[in-house]
């Protein structure tokens, strides 16, 4: 029974991640299997036929997690009488990006749909459906399309880091310090890129009572580190301001996109 019951629950699993639209986690547990089999596998539209593609699926070359994302394109033939319109396209994930021309296809005439695969954060195998909707029906898809392939993992950890400043990745972009002792909070970070960096604040903005750091000092390509930021009480002001900004030097990007901020006062780090 309780192998059973795991095999349920991957299979579940698997198709949540499937369905065309997102729907209320609870739902799933109390839909039928040909329920499910049938929104994995709706029923295509009366008249569907007459889109015919040269292919329904597409299995890609092998990809990587840290490289660029990639189109493919599905061909398809108008067989029928009258014009077709597609009206919209939804994937079964978030990264696959579908385009379309939303201009009429005469009878007779071609069209293509182009899905951009963004592999980072997807490593893996994977399956991705994309679901093609004309005027032929606004609830049942007149076409539903496969792109499958492997992602190779990145060698890199780039997924456990939330903000990007361009090559350096952080955990995090806020610290917060309670303000009435010495205190050091550390931010967890990686250099993405090619070239060493030296991450450091701008000492025109850092007020005389935080000090700012980087352990070590100059991360190399690949490498993680730590931004040190430490309060010392007895050099500040009685009242502290509620949000410190700390501005980084040595990242070419604006200075909105190099921030980070020191929340004073109790509370979770965010």
């Amino acid at each position: 029974m309780l192998r059973n019951g795991r095999i349920m629950y991957l299979y579940l699993a698997t198709l949540w991640l499937a369905l065309p639209a997102q729907l209320p986690a609870q739902w799933v547990t109390h839909l039928t299997r040909e329920k499910l089999d049938s929104l994995t596998n709706p029923a295509t539209a009366a008249g569907g036929e007459t889109m015919r593609f040269d292919t329904r699926r597409i299995e890609t070359p092998e990809l990587h997690e840290d490289g660029a994302p990639t189109t493919y394109t599905y061909r398809w033939r108008n067989d029928g009488k009258e014009p077709l319109v597609v009206t919209r396209i939804q994937t079964s994930c978030g990264c696959a990006k579908a385009k379309h021309d939303k201009r009429p296809v005469p009878a007779g005439g071609q069209g293509e749909i182009k899905v951009t695969y963004h592999p980072k954060g997807h490593p893996g195998d994977f399956q991705r459906k994309i679901f093609v909707y004309t005027q032929l029906s606004d609830t049942r898809p007149t076409a539903v399309l496969e792109l499958t392939g492997h992602v190779e993992p990145s060698a890199l950890p780039t997924h456990d880091y939330a903000h990007a400043m361009g090559p350096l990745l952080l955990k995090q972009r806020t610290v917060r310090l309670a303000g009435d002792r010495k205190q050091t909070e550390r931010i967890e970070c990686l250099n993405a890129g090619e070239k060493p960096l030296r991450p450091r604040a701008d000492g025109g903005l850092l007020p005389k009572y935080l000090t700012f750091g980087c352990e070590p000092e100059i991360l190399e390509p690949g490498k993680t580190g730590d931004l040190v930021i430490r309060l010392d009480p007895e050099q500040a002001p009685k009242t502290l301001p509620e949000r410190i900004p700390i501005l980084l030097e040595g990242l070419t990007l604006p200075p909105s996109q190099r921030m980070l901020e020191v929340r004073i006062g109790t509370g979770a780090t965010e």
